[in-house]
This record gives structure tokens, C-alpha cells and sequence, in this order.
């Protein structure tokens, strides 16, 4: 047994025919599974004939006009007519929540559809404090819509290339609206397009693109093609019905994305890619949890596995063109001119890859894979030396703080071997005291003579102002006399800052 209550909301004489009528899905089921059963339902089926002329009429057995219900969101619904829209709360009692007029520059007759979505920002809420999304897409205007509670006001609104024949959410920040001309577009809820692409199918005309059908007549009583429920979304495929085919559009994951770039050879928009994703700010994105954190731990492995497979493809390049072109070189018998040009060349390839693996691992902080497995791959190419050179811009500009030992040590001897002291020296200042290991550290700038370096781990890590001091009047007794004179002069500019409460080397804080 059940019970039916009419109540007259729009007054077919007056406002017209009812068009659409688009329940708010229920939190449970979620705003894609909602769209995919027809958010858009059209007058002419069976279960919304009575709408035909303003009259409701209910089944008191559907969850969405049960009066037990608690939630805020659950009997709000949207009807359109040729000329308004009207959201109302259906249960317990009748609240009208807004009118919303036909928007300006829309044609008259043209078919109104809608779409609801619920945020689900922090699934701790609890349900009065959620907020849901109402999209009208009228021709060529599309109405973003917020509602709180009770409260529905105007979120954003923009136009179209040509008319809408649908809208659905993808989820709470993604919506997609198919036009008569072919075109899916890939919107934010904020009206940036993210995305554009044809849905055309090779034979097909404007006429049989998608299934319509002419039940409604527009005021001159000429009939009017309506497309509701020819457009429909599940998970991250869109689904078009055309009057001879099924037209499927899937939004890529994130994952399959940086693969196809990888795969087509795009290895820079790949990383930039995985950039965007690993900061939050990737557009067009459903698979991936809400927060910057949680997205950083669920991409992790891919970013080490794109790493990776970039470096040994490209090395694998390198040593191919290295071997072909010694080859040639030898043919030609200018074979010592020709291998330190091609020496050079590859040198300069090393370098390019270096710099993407350290800008790419300093940029997602992940200093384990540099110094693990990058550092050993540039190892077992003989290009150790190279790999070190590249850490000193880095560390110039304090995105490199710390080193581990190993690789300290190796940079250290590496620039000692060139005659690049002052350099090494001007590392240690922008290294994080508190991140290295002090006593090799120690050890290597007394062994080098790295002393303006010595003074400045013993004043910065220990607070210790005189042992490095007395170390230093130590090596000035047993120097000669120019190199006695320049760790004098030293001394004197030390103390002198000492003396006045400011950092030395000058320019350190």
C-alpha cells in the first residue's frame, strides 16, 4: 500500500511545461552514479508524466520524498520549465528555495539541462554542513550554482562555442557538456576549460549525432529536440547515445597520462606533469585523494619509476650514438680530433640528464633516489665526476643542504684534484650544519686547508668561537711566510667581526 500527496508547484498556464526535473543525489550514491541513471530525466517518461502541467505526483515509497529522512540535501529538486527554474525542498514540508529565471541571450524554446553534485571535501562533516552544486547548461549558457543548506546564490556562469545537448559532474570539481556541434568539453566548476575534443562519428551529420526525441513544442508550436538522457557519466567515462551508435569518452587517470607523454617521447611534459600532480595542482584529475599529502604518498612509486626509466633510456641512447660515432670517426682516420669532440658532446648530454634528475628529485624531496640509485647509474657510466659537478648550483642556492658522507667525501676529493678549494669552501657555508656528518666534515676542511669553511662549522654547529681560532694561530707558526700572511690577515678580519657580533665568513647570518 501506498499513500499519494499532490501539491501544485508550477502552474502549467503560466510557467509552461515542466522540461527537467533533476533530484540532489543522495550523499550514498554520490553525484556520478546519480548522472549515470539519468540526473536529467525527461517529462515524457512514466515516472514523472503527472509533472505534465504542474501537478506532482509522489510515491511516498522513494527514498527521495521519504519523510523520515534527516539529511539536508535529501527531496531537494530542480524543475525547468521554458522559462524559470525552480529549486525546491520537498520533504518534510514545502520550501521553496529559489527561482531562477531563463538567462539572458538564451533562445526561446531551447531545452534546459541540469545536474546536481555534493563536495566531498572532509567526509567528517556532518551532513548540515555540506555543500552541494547545481549546473544549468540553457543553449549556450552555462549557471553554476552553490547550495548551503537552504541558501542557493550564484557561483559562476559562463558561455558556449554552440548549444548544450547535456551536462554531467564527474566529480565535485569536474563537469563535461557535450554541444550540438560535436564537442565535449572538460570543465572546472569554476568555467576554465580544461579540456576540448570531438565526439563525431565518420558518417554521421549534425541531425543523428545524438538521440533526441521532438515531444515538446516550443511557443509557435513548432517541435524542439530534447536530449535528455542521451548523455550519461560512470566513474571517468562519459557515455554519449547516438541514434545508431554508443559514443564512450574516458578521462585518462593520472597515471595513464604520464605514460602516454612517456611513451610518445615527451619525457619534459611527463615531469611536468608529475610536477603538477605532486604539488596539487593538476586539473582534470578524479583518481586521487583530496589532500597534497595523501597524492604525494599515492604517486610516489610512479615518480621514482618515471626517474628511473628516463635515465637508463637515455643513457642507453647516449651509449649507442657514442659507439656509432666513434665508429664513423675511425673510418674517416680522424679519430683523436673526432673522439674529444664526440667526448665533449656526450659530456654535455650527461650533464642535460644529470640536471633533470637532480631538479626533479630536489623538487619532489626524494634526495634518497639522487644519491642511491641516480648517483650509481652516472657511477657505472664512468661519469661520477660529472654527477658531482652538477650538486654545486644546487647547493650554491641552498636547495642542496646536506650531502650524505660518502658523497661529500667524493665531491670534496673530486674538486680538490681540479684545484677548486674556493669552490668547495663556498659549498660548505650553505650547507645545513645540522644535516652533515660535523667530524668528516671537520676532517676534510683541516686536510684541505678550507679554514674561512672550519671557522664557520665551529662557530655555527658548536657556538665555539676559540678553538678554531687557536687551531689556526697553530697552522700560522708552522706555514711560510705568504701562506702565514693570508691566515693572518684571516685571523685579524675573524676577530674583528667577533668583536662586533656579526657572522663570519662576511654575508653569513
Amino acid at each position: 500500500m501506498y499513500t499519494v500527496k499532490s501539491q501544485c508547484l508550477l502552474d502549467g498556464q503560466k510557467n509552461g511545461t515542466v522540461l527537467s526535473a533533476s533530484p540532489l543525489p543522495d550523499e550514498n550514491f554520490g553525484s556520478s552514479l546519480a548522472s549515470s541513471k539519468g540526473g536529467n530525466s525527461a517529462v515524457p517518461s512514466s515516472s514523472i508524466s503527472s509533472m505534465m502541467g504542474g501537478v506532482v505526483g509522489v510515491d511516498s515509497t522513494w527514498k527521495l520524498f521519504n519523510e523520515d529522512s534527516t539529511s539536508v540535501e535529501e527531496g531537494v529538486v530542480i524543475f525547468v520549465t521554458y522559462q524559470t527554474g525552480l529549486v525546491v525542498k520537498l520533504i518534510p514540508n514545502l520550501e521553496v528555495y529559489a527561482q531562477l529565471p531563463r538567462p539572458e541571450g538564451v533562445r526561446e524554446g531551447s531545452m534546459p539541462y541540469t545536474a546536481w553534485t555534493c563536495s566531498t571535501g572532509n567526509s567528517s562533516k556532518e551532513a548540515e554542513d555540506r555543500v552541494s552544486f547545481l549546473v544549468i547548461a540553457w543553449d549556450r549558457r552555462v549557471q553554476v550554482a552553490k547550495l548551503v543548506k537552504s541558501d542557493l546564490k550564484e557561483y559562476a556562469k559562463w558561455s558556449l562555442d554552440s548549444p548544450a545537448i547535456g551536462v554531467v559532474w564527474l566529480d565535485d570539481q569536474l563537469l563535461v557538456i557535450p554541444t550540438v556541434s560535436g564537442h565535449l568539453y572538460l570543465f572546472t566548476r569554476d568555467g576554465v576549460v580544461i579540456h576540448q575534443t570531438n565526439f563525431s562519428v565518420a558518417g554521421s551529420s549534425g541531425n543523428d549525432l545524438i538521440s533526441y526525441h521532438t515531444y515538446f513544442t516550443n511557443v509557435f508550436g513548432n517541435p524542439e529536440k530534447a536530449y535528455q538522457n542521451s548523455v550519461g557519466v560512470r566513474g571517468a567515462s562519459v557515455y554519449i547515445l547516438g541514434t545508431a551508435h554508443l559514443i564512450i569518452s574516458r578521462l585518462l587517470p593520472w597515471k595513464e597520462r604520464v605514460d602516454v607523454l612517456r611513451r610518445g617521447g615527451d619525457w619534459m611534459g611527463a615531469f611536468n606533469m608529475a610536477m603538477s600532480l605532486f604539488n596539487g595542482q593538476a586539473h582534470g584529475v578524479v583518481d586521487l585523494p583530496k589532500t597534497v599529502d595523501a597524492i604525494r604518498e599515492a604517486i610516489a612509486p610512479s615518480l621514482a619509476e618515471l626517474l628511473f626509466s628516463y635515465v637508463d633510456e637515455v643513457f642507453s641512447y647516449i651509449s649507442i650514438a657514442f659507439s656509432n660515432q666513434i665508429e664513423k670517426n675511425g673510418v674517416t682516420h680522424e679519430q683523436s680530433s673526432g673522439t674529444n669532440n664526440v667526448n665533449l658532446e656526450i659530456e654535455e648530454q650527461y650533464n642535460r640528464v644529470g640536471g633533470v634528475a637532480v631538479e626533479f628529485c630536489v623538487h619532489i624531496n626524494r634526495m634518497d633516489l639522487l644519491f642511491d640509485e641516480i648517483f650509481s647509474r652516472f657511477v657505472a657510466v664512468q661519469q661520477r665526476d660529472t654527477f658531482l659537478e652538477l650538486l654545486e648550483p644546487y647547493i650554491l642556492r641552498d636547495m642542496l643542504g646536506s650531502l650524505p658522507p660518502e658523497i661529500m667525501q667524493a665531491l670534496v676529493e673530486h674538486y680538490s684534484r681540479k684545484g677548486w678549494l674556493q669552490r668547495i669552501e663556498q659549498c660548505v657555508l650553505h650547507m645545513d650544519i645540522s644535516s652533515l656528518d660535523f667530524n668528516q666534515v671537520v676532517r676534510i676542511c683541516r686536510e684541505h686547508g678550507l679554514y674561512g669553511a672550519l671557522l664557520y662549522l665551529f662557530n655555527k654547529g658548536l657556538d665555539d668561537f676559540r678553538s678554531p681560532l687557536e687551531e689556526l694561530l697553530i697552522v700560522l707558526r708552522n706555514s711560510e711566510q705568504q701562506r702565514a700572511t693570508a691566515i693572518g690577515y684571516r685571523m685579524l678580519v675573524y676577530l674583528k667581526y667577533c668583536f662586533l657580533g656579526l657572522a663570519f665568513p662576511p654575508g653569513r647570518i
